[in-house]
């Protein structure tokens, strides 16, 4: 097999640019079977680029699970230009990999001529790019390194998940 970053890796996440996270949460529910949700809350990066330049934008995502792919939904809280408005529209925003060196891998995309269009750090230092691939795949690609614990919690949430109360709090996932 011919391979290439995203065969490699595997695509592990698809995210959704969204209006309204509870909203989106039922509709993914009742649509899709997808769930539950559990809500992040606001982002607060250390760092953050939009193309380039220092931003200020804030997001509120939540993940949840369709079988055993994660699914991410963002709702953006600034009115500053973003790399989600910048899709033009709701839906499906990105695919992405996880990778346990997502700095080797952005170089790697940047050297095949893949635009960074976002980059941010965590305060627990994760690091996050985003790359422009909406001419060859329709969406972005995103690359940050896998957080395995939260993603298998979420899983295992998922398997047994009865349907109910689509949009959850950390805290629910961590059993208080």
């Amino acid at each position: 097999m011919h391979e290439t970053l995203l065969n490699k890796y595997g695509i592990k996440q698809l995210g959704y640019y969204v209006e309204n996270l509870e909203e989106a949460a039922q509709a993914f529910a009742e649509t899709l079977g997808a769930g539950p949700f559990f809500d992040l809350g606001v982002s607060e990066p250390t760092v953050l680029e939009y193309r380039g330049a220092p931003s200020t934008m804030r997001s509120r995502c939540a993940l949840g699970q369709l079988g055993d792919m994660q699914i991410e939904l963002i709702e953006v809280q600034t009115d500053e230009p973003d790399v989600y408005k910048e899709l033009g529209h709701y839906g499906l925003h990105h695919l992405c990999i996880w990778a346990d060196d997502a700095d080797e891998v952005a170089r790697q995309m940047n050297a095949q001529g893949l635009e960074t269009a976002l980059f941010m750090e965590s305060g627990a230092g994760l690091r996050v790019y985003y790359f422009d691939c909406r001419e060859t795949l329709g969406s972005f690609l995103e690359v940050n390194a896998p957080i395995e614990q939260l993603w298998q919690g979420i899983k295992a949430q998922a398997d047994t998940w009865d349907g109910t109360r689509p949009l959850r709090t950390m805290a629910d996932l961590m059993g208080r």
